[in-house]
């Protein structure tokens, strides 16, 4: 089933959804990238102290991702536009 949604999510992608995606490819790659941060970072403070609370790194996860999304986007664009304004 987790295959089924991957394979999903990819046509969906690569279809209907590509114009979406093309013009907010760079709030969906801060979001993911600060998720995926997030997680991390939480998993290791977990593995440090102790499993005291199960729910650590899906918080860690939306706050990363939140924190990202809003700050990340701008800065994408600028490093795309580096160099091109010359």
């Amino acid at each position: 089933m987790k295959w089924l949604l991957g394979i999903v999510l990819v046509v969906m992608l690569l279809g209907p959804l590509r114009p979406w995606f093309g013009r907010h490819w760079a709030f969906l790659f801060s979001v993911i990238f600060g998720a995926i941060v997030g997680w991390i970072l939480a998993a290791i403070v977990v593995i440090k102290t102790g499993p005291q609370n199960p729910l650590l790194p899906w918080a860690w996860s939306i706050v990363l991702a939140l924190a990202c999304g809003y700050s990340g986007p701008a800065w994408l664009r600028k490093i795309g536009k580096d160099g091109k304004d010359e």
